[in-house]
């Protein structure tokens, strides 16, 4: 036996045996274009083999090399080229994959695993119009074959020209007969192009072949609900459950129904009997009540209620995760903050968290004060999410504020490498930075990151105050801090706090007159509570000679609960120095 009559018998063989995931390789006829030499056929014959073995091995870089060898012997293989292009589609090289698919099928065009793959590469790169050409005329050439048809239509749909795609999945039905999915594609088309009645039409066509099916009457009851036919949607979903009473699509379905005619007593009997249906998916379950929850209205009228449910849910799933995160985020919106830190504290314990849960009750944390719980649960959370910017900032704010001013430090900046791809967040790591370098007395590197906000966000009015303020406590570059403080007033005028600091600098530039102004207006605008700004309102009034009123501004600010040993030298003394 010759060796080349061995490699086709072992080709044969490879064919009849190889798996359909690899089908399309062994189908495309191996064809030598123009005469070689037997040696040289022998060649391209062993390298094709090989190659096929590789790619079936997963080795595509190695078949690669060998299919471009293939070529060298035989520049007019088409099977070499579709090979070609099939792994360089799949390693997303969409030019070269284009290049050699495009040549396959201008060598063999009647090779239609050729054409289907080229028209696959156009579909995945986008190019819809190419793909609707191949299919064209693949569709031409083989008018009986469904699947080509359905994929042009499908091409058709995606491109939005229903009329097309309808037409061709009228020719399906017409050989394959009526079918749940043409119908519903079909229906969907109608529906986007705007043709509502021969939408409906679809779904009755569908009633009509199967009469006993209650799915089709809980998509025309949609429908007819969707049109606000109320009437027509409550006869369907009366023909549903006369099928199917306990059909779990259905009762799913009829509480929008219920919820948009305002029958609530209605919702929620439909809700209690989704809970208690043990074939309803518990996905769907959840989705109810992820609407309700997003619903303020519902929310504000019927909390009772979903609060009822969610509790009765929790009752059926003890053990399914989505009950307690959803019964937290009911008692977050109701501001019930202390039961839903109870709530999410039992999610960490108890089941893998998500981000989300982690970041609710990190912020109630925050929320409450209570820095050293929230440093300990923020590390948590970055051990389990290293790449999420927000845990590092509730970290290193909470080490800040504890005094922990290196932990601080160093969580922060270990937190901005996370932030490569948003400006924003990195804006936020230079702020806190420069609050925690500012409580170590690093005054040098606390300015330098204010000052990188600045250069990014110079209307960041938050570290404009803040800054400034730092800065006329610190008795240094007090025109600059004036300058930048005014635009905070300039844009909230009737902040307390920005108008507080704004008189303060005024104060440190010995603008005693001015700085009045301005402490006045932060009282009236708020400030009377704040022991702070009541201080530096009897230090304003000293400075201009009201002597008298100053004291009793001290006084008041030692009772709003101002135990500063300044303030109370001041008092003691009736003097400023």
């Amino acid at each position: 036996m010759k060796l080349k009559e061995i490699f086709l018998i072992i080709i044969a063989v490879l064919t009849i045996t190889s798996c359909s995931s690899t089908k399309k390789v062994s189908e495309k006829k191996i064809k030598v274009k123009r005469e070689l030499s037997e040696s040289n056929e022998l060649q391209y014959y062993y390298f094709f083999l090989e190659a096929n073995r590789k790619k079936l091995l997963g080795d595509l870089k190695g078949a690669l090399t060998l299919y471009y060898q293939c070529l060298e012997i035989n520049p007019e293989s088409d099977a070499a080229m579709s090979e070609i292009s099939e792994i360089n589609k799949i390693a997303k090289n969409y030019e070269k994959a284009e290049k050699y698919g495009v040549k396959a099928v201008e060598i063999s065009p009647e090779n239609k695993w050729y054409q289907l793959n080229l028209a696959n590469l156009y579909i995945e790169i986008g190019n819809f119009v190419k793909a609707i050409e191949v299919y064209e005329r693949l569709h031409i050439e083989y008018p009986n074959d469904l699947e080509i048809t359905y994929a042009l239509a499908n091409v058709y749909s995606h491109i939005k020209n229903y009329n097309k795609a309808i037409v061709l999945y009228d020719k399906i039905e017409e050989v394959a007969g009526v079918s749940e999915q043409l119908a519903i594609t079909k229906q969907r088309l109608y529906l986007q192009g705007g043709s509502k009645t021969k939408a409906y039409n679809e779904i009755e066509k569908l009633i009509r072949h199967y009469p006993s099916e209650p799915e089709f009457y809980g998509i025309m009851a949609e429908m007819y609900l969707n049109d606000n036919l109320f009437t027509k949607a409550e006869e369907n979903y009366e023909k549903l459950f006369a099928i199917d009473s306990t059909n779990s699509l259905g009762q799913v379905s009829v509480i929008d129904f219920y919820r948009k005619k305002m029958n609530y007593e209605m919702v929620f009997v439909m809700l209690r009997t989704v809970i208690a249906n043990k074939s309803t998916d518990f996905n769907r379950k959840v989705l109810i009540f992820v609407s309700l929850l997003n619903n303020q209205s519902e929310m504000s009228i019927y909390s009772s209620q979903i609060k009822e449910n969610l509790l009765l849910l929790k009752k059926h799933y003890p053990k399914e995760k989505d009950t307690y995160t959803l019964y937290a985020d009911f008692l977050i919106k109701m501001n019930l903050i202390k039961e839903a830190k109870t709530e999410l504290e039992y999610i960490t314990a108890n089941y893998s968290s998500n981000v989300i849960v982690w970041e609710q009750l990190l912020s109630i944390y925050s929320y409450n004060n209570s820095f050293d719980t929230l440093l300990v649960a923020s590390n948590t959370a970055i051990d389990s999410f290293p790449q999420h910017s927000l845990f590092y900032i509730f970290a290193g704010i909470s080490a800040t504020r504890l005094g922990k001013t290196d932990t601080a430090i160093q969580i922060l900046q270990d937190g901005l490498k996370t932030t490569k791809n948003s400006p924003e967040l990195e804006i936020d790591f230079y702020t806190y930075l420069g609050e925690a370098y500012y409580e170590s007395i690093d005054y040098k590197k606390s300015d330098y990151y204010f000052d990188l906000v600045l250069e990014r966000a110079p209307e960041n009015l938050y570290v404009i105050n803040n800054y400034s303020y730092y800065l006329s406590l610190r008795e240094e570059k007090l025109e600059f801090a004036e300058s930048i403080s005014k635009k905070t007033i300039l844009a909230e005028p009737k902040n307390s706090t920005y108008l507080d600091t704004y008189a303060w600098i005024l104060f440190k530039l010995k603008r005693y007159k001015d700085a009045l102004y301005y402490i006045k207006e932060a009282v009236e605008n708020g400030g009377v509570d704040s022991e702070v700004i009541i201080e530096h309102y009897g230090d304003i009034l000293f400075m201009t000679g009201d002597e008298n009123a100053a004291i009793e501004f001290w006084k008041l600010s030692e009772s709003l609960g101002n135990k500063s040993e300044d303030l109370l030298k001041k008092i003691k003394t009736k003097n400023i120095k």
